[in-house]
């Protein structure tokens, strides 16, 4: 029952939540009683500023929890918290793991798993590469990890499917929704052969700001990430560079200079991305990965991303060099401001001169595009 709890905190508390839950949680004994806590006992913590307290007593739903157990129940969900050892090894050492996964289907027990992303407009060319690294490493035992999304998402698949592997879909939204909606069938069958997860609670819709958060479970999930198909600052590019900041070997596939759809990828090759023509360069790579695992070699460079990660400096990171921002001119306004530090909302509508709601529509633009990112209480600061 104290998972229920768990994801309830989880929905209440983002952002911060995630690195604040489990310190509330161990001082007070439960997540039950982190939620139920009053004001003098959330105090008592020193944990919380009284901002936050007031924002989180303010907004909580007591019948929440019951309401959560239920649509979890009806929909046949499972939460799986960090603290149960079925959670995913690799997933927990991200630097920012998800308290708590929804889950409909099994994840697969392979410990070695492949993320597969590219452009949701992806081409022909995109479709075929894809197919055939998904096909390859299905046939080969290797768990396929993707976004659930149209395109390279999508077609990485099915192609797994196909093959008869394993595969599982990260979302952007509750499992209780179904988006992209023409997928409502490839979802069902993913759950035949894998599982389809989120961290959002059921109802909790596809919003833009959803999908970062959703490409660092795709990386915590797998040991290398293809970018099979992708443009300038894509959503792939975002994910590639978690991947590379996690300790992850980001592999991409080569496109034509000539075309704007692969533009990504070539320049995540020129930054330090490997370059792959063929599913035998990672299966060769995987098995390098076993046979070290087998001798006990914690220095594989596939081994799980260590918890420090300035203990990884050997590891290839992979940063696409910052072009001039893609944005508004008042996204470009905001961006000058965060140059000088981590500012708050309230302080970036004072310096900006605009009011609330214009300033954090700008900023949800902005994170969608990989330009800046909030802290773990919520200030913003540029990426």
């Amino acid at each position: 029952m104290d998972e229920i709890y768990l994801a309830s905190l989880s929905a209440y508390l983002p952002g911060m939540g995630r690195m604040l839950i489990p310190r509330l949680v161990n001082l007070m004994g439960s997540a039950e009683a982190v939620f139920k806590a009053e004001r003098s006992d959330l105090e008592a913590t020193h944990l919380m500023n009284p901002q936050h307290i007031s924002a989180f007593l303010r907004s909580r739903d007591k019948d929440f929890p019951t309401r959560l157990e239920y649509l979890t129940r009806k929909d046949g969900m499972q939460i799986l918290s960090i603290y149960d050892k079925e959670y995913p090894l690799s997933l927990k050492q991200l630097h920012d793991p998800p308290l708590v996964l929804y889950v409909m289907g099994e994840l697969p027990k392979e410990v070695y798993r492949v993320g597969i992303v590219g452009s949701r407009l992806c081409t022909e060319y995109g479709m075929r590469a894809t197919e055939e690294f998904a096909t390859a490493l299905a046939y080969a035992g290797v768990p396929i990890i993707s976004g659930g999304a149209k395109g390279i998402d999508s077609t990485a698949h099915r192609a797994c499917l196909a093959a008869g592997g394993k595969t599982v879909a990260v979302m952007g939204c509750g499992l209780d929704i179904v988006y992209p909606p023409e997928n409502e069938q490839l979802f069902q069958e993913i759950t035949e052969n894998g599982a389809i997860i989120s961290e959002f609670p059921p109802t909790t819709a596809p919003r833009g700001i959803n999908f970062p958060q959703r490409n660092r479970i795709i990386v915590g999930l797998s040991q290398a990430v293809i970018v099979a198909e992708a443009t300038l600052n894509s959503g792939a590019g975002i994910t590639a560079n978690i991947a590379a900041d996690e300790g992850r070997e980001v592999y991409c596939v080569p496109g034509s200079i000539y075309e704007n759809s692969s533009a990504g990828c070539n320049e995540l090759i020129r930054n330090g991305a490997s370059l792959i023509t063929s599913p035998r360069d990672i299966i060769n790579d995987m098995e390098r990965w076993q046979a070290a695992r087998i001798r006990g070699m914690e220095t594989s460079l596939f081994d799980f991303a260590p918890l420090e990660l300035e203990e990884n400096v050997n590891k290839v990171k992979v940063k696409i060099e910052k072009q001039e921002p893609n944005c508004s001119e008042f996204g470009k306004e905001l961006l000058n401001i965060l140059k000088r530090g981590t500012l708050s909302l309230e302080e970036l509508t004072r310096r900006c001169g605009r009011d609330v709601p214009t300033v954090s529509m700008e900023l949800l633009d902005l994170q969608v595009a990989g330009l800046v990112k909030q802290d773990i209480i919520g200030n913003y600061c540029r990426t």
